[in-house]
């Protein structure tokens, strides 16, 4: 997943974790969606064999013939589950063209195909102008009765891309459809109101008087009763995040919601101090530091650091350097620290320390001491120093690479040029990015790096090489290495060739006509375009691309699609810990059955969960471990109703319909991710463990079960 770039009502973290499908069935069936669930259990066979046949049909992204009259036929079959399916399918193909076929849905006597419709209505138009759907939605509420429905599409409303005067009255429809008459409407409207809400703020619409009202009364919304969670703690985060968003929130608005009940709500809180004043949010600050989320004190230590370097704040960053009992928010007090902050002794010594602490025999801890070495650098080199050679000649390669960031900070340029022979790729990845601005001769590097298959490193020395003085002869060696990845035949391997032939399109000629012509016919549509504009370029001729794609990954069987129903995939964390994950295949089929069959396979035994963003997401799951090597096969986007609550697992994707396979968990509600990427299980149990998880942390092995 690269983003540099909502089930209405999964667990909230106060919910037990064992009960998360019990949850999340209830959660989707308030959202109107049925399809969490086996489909039919009078006729299992016959209307799972209809679903493989509706799934294969979309995962072939049709826009005419066979595979989408199956999609329209199924559409029009009288099982509800099949209906809502191929109603999904279509929407998921983003055709505006197939918008009326859709809309004929709107009005199914069923109301898990009636909220399918709205939904892929709005995907249909996703990331297009979404004007010619406005007024077919709206007109849709004025007949609609049923409140899931109803917030479903208000939810699509909210995520239509159209003007500023349409989306600002899209806004106070939404803002009407918050209350029934005096009273707050029912959960499973306000849930995808709020939804809604949110993306309207997202997309810049300003907050008016009223919004800003309404929003702030609904931060109280079912804080007494409490009957509806964890939903009703869902719409207060989403309220408090619109809030926040707008730069709308003032004291009187965190202070409550740093109480809230629901773990959710406190830590977007958190997020937003800043709102507060100086005077108040000291106090504020102290509190957040103090609770049991570790979410909530994350988000306090980036408002310490934004902040700035004064006593009370620094005492605290040194505090939660040292005492705090999770490496996330250790590793993030320890980032502050490169920086001043308070009595230097004290700093010096917490610094040193830390980065002491690992040695050659660290085999996972390794963590903290390595962020701790880097802000040493940065603070007092000359402490740093000496603890060098023990990070660049550790075992791992993601120490060796802090390791590296150490020394540039310490101006180590023969170290650096030491480690572009490292054994490990992501090592020389970041040596060749750190040594660039030092003015080191790094040609014959780079051609070396060549030789590599790793993605990552083949873009970075491709992007390295731009305006060589080796000219034919840098691009004979970049064609060679883009020959070489080719014949593996991975989809996946999409972006490193493209940038491998950016580079020979600059730098070849007309010599290398030859060898590139065959790829004219390649697996890939992207890469044979790419290659036709560059001999067209280098010959003035006219070339036409004849792509030949690879067979798509196939579908489960009915007996697969049956077993995946009762199955679990627990990580077994190397450093303790499970987590337990559930797919969840009647929502996202293909990422689901790939992800289980992978896992059966023992793909996933040892790898690494590579990336981890504070108060984001962890990803994982790369033969690389980084975000460019994955599975070969592309898997298509399977996006829907389910939202990007904390604890959903998604599929690592580049662009649309580019799944490789690497998994990310959701540490927050991500609702921006919503409609764009891929959601297909949830963390049934072990959530504490992955909040736990940071960069490098290694799944030791892949348990795969089915039934109790």
């Amino acid at each position: 997943m690269i983003l540099n770039r909502s089930l209405g009502g999964a667990r909230a973290p106060e919910i037990k974790y064992g009960d998360a499908p019990r949850v999340v069935i209830a959660a989707l069936l308030i959202l109107g969606i049925g399809a969490c669930t086996p489909p039919d259990r009078g006729r299992p066979n016959r209307v799972a064999t209809t679903y493989l046949k509706i799934s294969a049909a979309e995962d072939s992204r049709p826009s005419e013939g066979r595979a989408l009259e199956t999609l329209l036929a199924a559409a029009r079959l009288d099982h509800v589950f099949l209906k809502q399916t191929a109603v999904r399918s279509l929407g998921r193909l983003q055709n505006p063209d197939l918008v009326e076929e859709i809309a004929n849905h709107l009005s199914d006597p069923a109301t898990e195909v009636r909220a399918e419709s709205a939904d892929a209505i709005a995907q249909a138009v996703h990331r297009a102008d979404g004007t010619q759907v406005l007024e077919l939605l709206r007109g849709r509420l004025a007949v609609e009765s049923d409140p899931g429905v109803r917030g479903i599409i208000a939810r699509s409303l909210g995520r239509l891309d159209v003007d500023a005067t349409a989306r600002s009255a899209v806004l106070q429809t939404l803002l009407d459809l918050t209350s029934v008459g005096t009273l707050d409407a029912p959960i499973e409207q306000l849930v995808g109101v709020s939804l809604g809400i949110e993306s309207l703020v997202r997309a810049g619409v300003p907050l008016g008087e009223r919004a800003q009202g309404r929003l702030a009364s609904l931060l109280f919304f079912d804080l007494i009763e409490r009957d509806h969670e964890p939903q009703s703690g869902q719409v207060r985060t989403l309220v408090l995040s619109a809030l926040g968003q707008s730069g709308s929130l003032t004291v009187q608005h965190i202070e409550p919601a740093l109480r809230d009940p629901s773990s959710r709500v406190r830590v977007v809180a958190a997020s937003h101090l800043s709102a507060a004043a100086p005077e108040a949010r000291a106090e504020l600050i102290r509190r957040g530091l103090g609770d049991p989320v570790v979410g909530v004190r994350l988000g306090v230590v980036r408002q310490i650091l934004r902040d700035g370097r004064n006593e009370v704040g620094c005492s605290r960053l040194i505090a939660a350097a040292t005492q705090d009992m999770t490496r996330a928010v250790r590793i993030l007090a320890f980032d502050g620290l490169g920086e001043s902050c308070g009595d230097p002794e004290v700093q010096r010594q917490t610094l040193m320390e830390a980065a002491s602490a690992l040695g050659p025999e660290t085999v996972d801890d390794w963590q903290v001491p390595a962020h701790a070495l880097v802000a040493l650098a940065t603070f007092d080199a000359d402490l740093a120093r000496p603890l060098v050679p023990v990070y660049v000649a550790h075992s791992n390669p993601f120490v060796r690479a802090y390791g590296a960031r150490a020394a540039d900070l310490l101006g180590e340029v023969e170290t650096l040029r030491a480690l572009t022979a490292d054994p490990d790729a992501n090592v020389r990845t970041v040596v060749l990015q750190l040594l660039a601005p030092h003015g080191v001769p790094l040609h014959e590097v780079l051609i070396s790096q060549l030789a590599s298959d790793d993605p990552q490193l083949l873009m970075t020395t491709a992007r390295m090489l731009t305006g060589s003085d080796y000219g034919v002869v840098a691009a004979t060696a970049t064609l060679s290495a883009f020959e070489r990845i080719s014949r593996s035949r991975r989809e996946t391997s999409r972006d490193a060739r493209r940038a491998l032939l950016t580079r020979v399109a600059e730098l070849g000629d007309r010599s290398l006509v030859s060898r590139l012509e065959p790829f004219l016919t390649d697996f890939d549509e992207v890469i044979a375009g790419d290659v036709a504009r560059t001999l067209r370029r280098w010959t003035g001729q006219a070339y036409i691309p004849r792509p030949q794609p690879l067979s798509h990954i196939a579908l489960p069987t009915v007996a697969e699609l049956r077993d995946m129903e009762q199955t679990t995939v627990t990580l077994h964390m190397r450093r303790g810990g499970q987590i337990v994950i559930r797919p969840l295949p009647y929502l996202a089929l293909t990422n689901a059955y790939r992800f289980v069959r992978l896992a059966k396979e023992g793909y996933f035994d040892g790898l690494t969960f590579h990336r981890w963003v504070p108060n984001f997401v962890i990803q994982g799951g790369s033969p690389g471990a980084n975000e460019y090597f994955g599975d070969g096969p592309f898997t298509r986007d399977e996006v829907g109703l389910l939202p990007h609550w904390r604890g959903t697992v998604g599929v690592s994707t580049r662009g649309h319909d580019t799944g490789d396979a690497q998994i990310f968990v959701n540490l927050i509600d991500n609702v921006r991710l919503d409609h764009d990427y891929t959601v297909y299980g949830i963390v049934a149990d072990g959530i504490e463990v992955v909040d736990d998880v940071v960069e490098g942390d290694v799944i030791e092995r892949v348990e795969v079960r089915v039934g109790n």
